[in-house]
């Protein structure tokens, strides 16, 4: 497919990541424009004000003025409405959205290949870290045998934390206080959202889709850590298995060395070296950035479909 002069897109959310993609929207040298912003509530003021002259909608915004639509809401039922419509009609769906995926991701992904669409979730895993890239490159070059990482900072945040001393209560506290972790940390300490990544990342891997419900998993919910031990939340898959749970790692490991907002991912592929790559997990610019490149994809006339490239 050839690349296009201008891409109009439809923006769903107009938070943390949808500002600073909004900056890079305007600022940045792609020939992307801005149609529309969708949000719950189009009357609210907000603290990062939305261009003037691009239209506020309520969700989700109309399709037939766009060539794409990029969602960054959250959740899962509104999302796979707004997927479902978008790639129905032949249109790219640019997500960060790892609960949608790792829920309704190979419906959805069946459905951009029935319409000649696209789907596309550079920011799901990772934020600026191209750990989905790293992994799809990787499943085109060679066989991977196993994916291993820590996928979930606000764990390793904790977990770090009650490994100097302080109790789960207090690691928890102060995460929350160091804005690692929400009012409500379920979804991190849980397990959940490394699972949610983790399924993904598989997805891409071997070519399988998985949901989170295949995961294997334990939080870290009353998880005890003796001073000086390594403990971290160790996401792990096989062709056959993932698994999501607390592991105690030697001090010398690359994975014990991450601290605050780092995430790390080690590949095993047959016949070469463990490939490891290791980034900022969060972040409202670094996230905004790996959908901004998901963009130039789009830009330069393709259309991937996320976990197609390891169907071979």
């Amino acid at each position: 497919m050839r690349s296009v002069e201008s891409l109009r897109i439809g923006l769903v959310g107009w938070g943390t990541v949808g500002s600073a993609l909004g900056a890079l929207v305007t600022s940045g040298p792609l020939p992307v424009r801005l149609e529309w912003i969708a949000v719950r509530d189009p009357d609210r003021v907000r603290t990062a004000p939305p261009p003037p002259d691009v239209p506020i909608a309520a969700y989700p915004g109309p399709l037939d003025v766009v060539d794409a639509v990029v969602e960054l809401a959250g959740g899962v039922d509104g999302p796979q409405r707004w997927a479902t419509d978008a790639l129905a009609a032949g249109l790219p769906y640019v997500t960060a959205n790892k609960a949608l995926l790792a829920s309704h991701g190979g419906e959805l992904a069946d459905l951009a290949k029935a319409h000649g669409a696209a789907l596309l979730a550079s920011a799901s895993v990772g934020g600026g870290t191209p750990m989905l890239e790293v992994t799809e490159h990787l499943a085109a070059t060679g066989v991977i045998r196993r994916l291993r990482g820590l996928l979930n900072a606000t764990t390793t945040f904790i977990l770090s934390a009650m490994g100097e001393g302080r109790s789960y209560a207090e690691a928890l506290t102060d995460a929350q206080a160091a804005g690692y972790a929400e009012a409500d940390p379920s979804l991190d300490v849980d397990g959940r959202d490394a699972a949610q990544k983790l399924a993904i990342l598989a997805w891409v891997a071997w070519g399988h889709w998985r949901s989170e419900m295949d995961v294997a998993r334990q939080g870290i919910v009353g998880q005890s850590v003796a001073r000086g031990t390594t403990v971290r939340l160790v996401a792990e898959a096989t062709p056959d298995a993932l698994r999501v749970s607390p592991a105690i790692l030697p001090a010398d490991s690359p994975l014990a060395a991450l601290r605050g907002v780092e995430c790390a991912l080690e590949v095993e592929v047959e016949g070469m070296s463990t490939v490891r790559i290791q980034g900022p997990g969060a972040g409202g610019r670094a996230t905004a950035g790996a959908v901004y490149a998901d963009l130039a994809r789009l830009v330069r006339g393709e259309l991937p479909i996320l976990g197609a490239p390891a169907h071979g």
